[in-house]
């Protein structure tokens, strides 16, 4: 194990499974993100917490600038709130998750904040840590005004861990298809956690095609990444050869035809799985759609394995 394996041997890192909506009218993205918020984290909540939450917590009708105590209950240590982060502020709103807060967010979202989400999860009463169980949030970009973006994030050890692990991947595979088959997604990734959403590929590539605001318009006839758990525009699918192509490929556990055409994609059926010959065989069957640019090694410090990523 060389150096800089070694320093993350054992480390955890957040994973970021992130959908690219691809919608021009103004009311309906904001009317996406609602849903994604709303009707995602129902369809993410397969443990049956949201009954569990406080029942009439007190809702601050410009929000909170920490995380109000009543979206915590006491009786049971099953937490939930909302966040929005204003554009051009530094600011973070909160209110708890009950249904009296969604006006609250539904007026935020309709005047395009740089982020929201939603996080429900438990508390444990004898250490007090806190476990996210469901943690789903939207960003808006300026400088892409036709999209929204819909993340699902969690930690990397829910899905290796024996005890989470099956758990983990039915709520994770379950609310990216509920969504998949919802809204208008033209491109989906599976990456680990970096600055402004982007893929393995762009936070390894030299220059402009680095950059996610920059490739998120090309997802007619570019990919921005290749990974684990990903949707190809149905131009893109086509590029490729069509399903058959990819099927033939032999690089897909899965490859599931959406209603706008695009495709899913599952490499592996469960994330631990995708390593070594499997992200090659990904890449491979996807490479003449992806992104140009040279690869730079990753820095020698602390961070994100490489795992996902074939530098050759």
């Amino acid at each position: 194990m060389d150096a800089f394996a070694s320093m993350n041997a054992g480390l955890s890192h957040a994973l970021r499974v992130e959908l690219t909506v691809h919608e021009p009218n103004d009311s309906l993205r904001a009317d996406i993100a609602f849903q994604w918020l709303t009707e995602g984290v129902a369809a993410a909540d397969t443990e049956g917490l949201l009954p569990a939450l406080p029942e009439s917590p007190r809702v601050v009708e410009t929000g909170s600038k920490k995380v109000p105590t009543s979206a915590a209950g006491r009786r049971n240590g099953v937490f939930g709130f909302l966040d929005v982060s204003p554009a051009d502020t530094f600011d973070v709103l909160y209110n708890p998750y009950t249904a009296a807060a969604l006006p609250w967010l539904r007026d935020h979202l309709a005047r395009a904040p740089a982020s929201a989400g939603a996080r429900i999860g438990t508390i444990d009463p004898h250490s007090g840590r806190e476990t996210r169980h469901i943690s789903l949030s939207v960003t808006f970009d300026e400088d892409l005004p036709d999209y929204v973006k819909l993340a699902y994030t969690l930690d990397e050890a829910e899905l290796t861990a024996p005890d989470t692990s099956a758990a983990a991947h039915a709520r994770l595979l379950a609310t990216i298809r509920w969504a998949a088959h919802r809204f208008d997604i033209v491109f989906g990734h599976t990456s680990y956690e970096h600055a402004g959403g982007a893929t393995e590929q762009e936070r390894y590539t030299r220059g402009p095609g680095r950059v996610p605001s920059i490739n998120t318009p090309l997802w007619r006839t570019r990919l921005r990444g290749y990974s684990w758990l990903s949707v190809i525009s149905a131009d893109i699918a086509q590029a490729l050869g069509g399903r058959p192509a990819l099927e033939a490929s032999a690089a897909f556990h899965e490859i599931e035809p959406l209603p706008n055409g695009s495709l899913l994609l599952l490499a592996t059926p469960r994330f631990p799985d995708y390593r070594g010959d499997a992200v090659i065989a990904v890449k491979r069957a996807l490479r003449d759609a992806l992104i140009e640019g040279e690869l730079r090694l990753p820095p020698p410090v602390p961070g994100p394995p490489t795992t996902m990523i074939v530098f050759e």
